[in-house]
């Protein structure tokens, strides 16, 4: 009897143990399949992200406004460099081809309110870099954001330098800045002077200029540098941007104190309005503008062939020495011409031109963390990235403003209905003709 409990007491604790035995090695093997799992998860999180998702930049501009021609420019640049990356580069090498998605932000043109945009589209991540905003009372107002999301932003055309003086880490300023935009306009003049057998010094100089940070940055250079050089301004004007709808009484005060030059530093609305005015009284004193409005497609649509002969500074033309002598920049040249109908202005250039220097930034490191972009970005210049020299100046931003400390101002006149580069000869591509009969001068 015991030995029969004793084999049955066996033959139990046998089973148990088998049991025992199968439900460790199913345990085990359930454990090993999931760590295969979580290790392939693992391995495919390692994996370069598809070449289907697109590495984002936002372009900030003013789309809607009183200056929605300039984020006009933006945009098309923005498209123009989306089909460049994408079809003719091949998108991010260094990241498997992923593409490029330039979405355009507006900011609208009110510097009040403009940050209310931007602050919203960071918040929800996934930008790489911001291109703009090219209006520098709008700019000023990113820098505290850029700072507090943490991404690097590349101006385009933004021309006051007070930009990259305010201790922002996260900002890049590539375009001239009006400080040397006065100097060149001046020094285009007293040549100017000298083609009308003129001294420069004899002739009655008049600055206008609209009032909010570009144009007030315009007329403090203007107004330092003319007394430097002993010049005559004898008028001195400024007018409120958002309520300036008649410059009659304005022009009619240039042309009572006989004002040889005009020095207009103004937007697209305001130089329609200051050019109607001055031919309803037969008003034609010399233009040299200040950039901006002077040197875009619109103001040949808003004057039409009246446009030929006046003459601007900026910090972009089209036909510039760097623009022509680059291929893969003519390449985009020629697309935006034939897209869009029209050159590549002040606006879109620089704003393209920002656009491939960010690009490059992100090809060359191979990664899209904003903060590795921002620090790639300080280490190139015109001897390491073309897209630097198609700028005028070799220069690179510097380590502690984001300022590019090379680029140089250049002077445009508008000929045949188009703006071409006649100033300073190192960066010229045409000739000065005489506004009056759109010839050459003789001397």
């Amino acid at each position: 009897m015991f030995k029969r409990r004793l084999a049955l007491f066996l033959a139990m604790v046998m089973i148990v143990l088998t049991f025992a035995g199968c439900g460790s090695s199913t345990s085990n093997t359930s454990t090993t399949v999931e760590n295969q799992v979580a290790e392939k998860e693992v391995e495919d999180s390692k994996e370069p992200v598809s070449s289907k998702e697109p590495v984002k930049f936002l372009a900030y501009a003013c789309i809607t406004g009183n200056n929605a021609e300039s984020g006009r420019q933006v945009t098309m640049a923005a498209e123009t460099a989306e089909w460049y990356i994408n079809e003719k580069l091949g998108g991010f090498k260094s990241l498997g081809g992923r593409p490029i998605k330039i979405e355009v932000l507006d900011s609208t043109s009110d510097a009040a309110t403009a940050s209310l945009p931007l602050e919203r589209a960071l918040s929800s991540g996934g930008y790489t870099a911001v291109i703009g905003n090219s209006t520098s009372s709008i700019a000023l107002t990113m820098l505290p954001i850029l700072e507090k999301y943490e991404i690097p932003a590349i101006t385009g055309a933004a021309a006051n330098k007070a930009v990259t003086e305010q201790g922002c880490s996260f900002v890049f300023q590539p375009a001239a800045t009006s400080s040397s935009f006065i100097p060149t306009q001046l020094d285009f003049l007293e040549e100017f002077a000298t083609k009308l057998g003129k001294n420069v010094k004899d002739l009655k100089l008049g600055l206008i200029y609209a009032n909010d940070a570009w144009g007030t940055d315009q007329a403090k250079n203007t107004r330092e540098q003319v007394k430097a050089r002993g010049l005559n301004l004898v008028l001195d004007e400024s007018y409120e941007i958002n309520s300036f709808t008649d410059a009659s009484p304005l022009i009619t005060k240039f042309r009572n104190a006989g004002v040889d030059v005009i020095l207009p530093s103004s937007y697209p609305n305001d130089i329609k309005l200051i050019f109607t005015a001055m031919k309803s009284l037969n008003y034609s004193p010399l233009i040299v503008g200040g950039g901006a409005a002077m040197t875009w497609p619109s103001l040949y649509k808003d004057l039409g062939d009246d446009v030929n002969g006046i003459t601007s500074v900026d910090s972009w033309c089209w036909n510039q020495k760097g623009a022509l002598n680059n291929e893969k920049w003519m390449e985009m040249n020629n697309y935006y011409e034939e897209t869009y109908g029209e050159f590549i202005a002040g606006q879109s250039g620089p704003t393209l031109v920002s656009i491939m220097l960010a690009y490059q930034a992100v090809e060359n490191i191979g990664d899209t963390d904003p903060v590795k972009v921002r620090d790639e970005l300080r280490r190139l210049n015109s001897d390491n990235t073309e897209w630097f020299r198609v700028l005028n100046g070799y220069g690179d931003f510097d380590d502690v403003t984001g300022l590019n400390t090379g680029s140089r101002a250049v002077m445009m006149q508008w000929q045949n209905g188009k703006p071409h580069c006649i100033f300073p000869e190192e960066f010229a591509t045409s000739q000065l003709l005489n506004p009056e009969t759109m010839e050459p001068y003789d001397n």
